[in-house]
């Protein structure tokens, strides 16, 4: 009976509509520009993927990523660490051929760190999105090359650097 009431009603819709003539229909759809939400970013209520041009993550020479790197390999344990960071030099973006695009924005960087006693190394770091506390914001982690004696970030700081194309 429902089937029956739904197919009269949509006959009885169908024959009070006009007619769509060629003039009536736009050549292209318009089509606005995005804007994403807090909410687009949680994968319950939409697409994390789908939001352009939304930079969340800063770019690695940005100054505040300098200096959360610094705090970060600052603060490690004094078993952990590694004679303290003096200065954090950024070289830039290491390109990530690999899982590109992602549902988790990662940007991986490198640079040079004066370490306290005296010896200048190589770091990669990486800037995360929505890791951050509560997964609000973005957090940095931080590997200094030759100085990883617990092996955190894997032999050589894998962890901390882009996959390498197969």
């Amino acid at each position: 009976m429902v089937r029956f009431a739904a197919a009269v009603l949509a006959t009885i819709v169908a024959w009070q509509a006009p007619a769509a003539q060629a003039a009536d229909l736009a050549a292209e759809p318009i089509q606005k520009e995005r804007r994403c939400n807090t909410f687009d970013k949680i994968w319950l209520f939409g697409d994390p993927t789908d939001c352009p041009n939304d930079e969340t993550v800063p770019a690695c020479t940005a100054p505040n990523v300098v200096s959360a790197a610094l705090r970060f390999t600052n603060r490690a344990e004094p078993v952990y660490r590694a004679p303290r960071v003096k200065s954090l030099t950024p070289l830039g973006e290491l390109y990530q051929p690999l899982y590109n695009p992602s549902p988790l924005v990662r940007r991986y960087c490198e640079g040079t760190v004066a370490l306290d006693n005296g010896d200048v190394a190589h770091a990669y770091y990486f800037l995360e999105e929505d890791s951050g506390f509560v997964g609000i914001s973005w957090s940095v982690y931080v590997c200094i090359d030759g100085y990883d004696k617990w092996r955190v970030y894997d032999g050589r700081c894998r962890v901390a650097r882009p996959a390498p194309a197969q």
